[in-house]
């Protein structure tokens, strides 16, 4: 029996659903961006008996379809998280006052989240919706994957103007 990813689906239904389910592009035409035949692509999406999917075909099928589940499911299988990293035309933390702006948002997150498990009578209430604070989160974690993408591919020295 195949594992269940984070989604709750095998690799082999999620292959079904970006290929066959997908609405914003037909598998006609996913064959041809793939230079797949089409009658291999339904192959590689039947759930029931499927063909083995090319693991050099995942990426070309993850641009073309706007679809990241595979990934997601990759790594939910090895216990972790993926998150889009922003990408931005330059580097957006050049200095002190940059900083305040991931602080602020930091801030939201950490009001949200209070919000969300403020103690009641019998332990933690939900005060906000899960699906609200989980959004905030991950938009937080989002940003925090950019930042240090920023960072990391920094080639000069930082300058915070910290200085007196």
């Amino acid at each position: 029996m195949a594992k269940k990813g984070r989604r709750g689906s095998t690799l082999d239904e999620i292959l079904h659903e970006i290929i066959v389910d997908n609405q914003e592009i037909t598998v006609p035409q996913l064959a041809e961006e793939l230079a797949v035949r089409e009658g291999v692509l339904y192959e590689m999406a039947n759930p029931n008996k499927p063909r083995r999917f090319p693991l050099a075909l995942a990426l070309p099928l993850m641009k073309a379809t706007g679809d990241t589940q595979i990934v997601e499911h990759l790594a939910a299988r090895m216990g972790l998280i993926v998150f889009r990293v922003r990408r931005r035309g330059k580097t957006r933390l050049e200095n002190a006052a940059d900083l305040l702006e991931y602080h602020d948002k930091f801030a939201e997150v950490l009001r949200n989240l209070i919000k969300a498990f403020q103690e009641g009578g019998q332990g933690c209430h939900l005060k906000i919706d899960k699906r609200e604070a989980l959004r905030s989160v991950d938009e937080f974690l989002s940003i925090l994957a950019g930042l240090r993408d920023d960072i990391e591919n920094m080639t000069d020295q930082l300058d915070l103007g910290l200085e007196d």
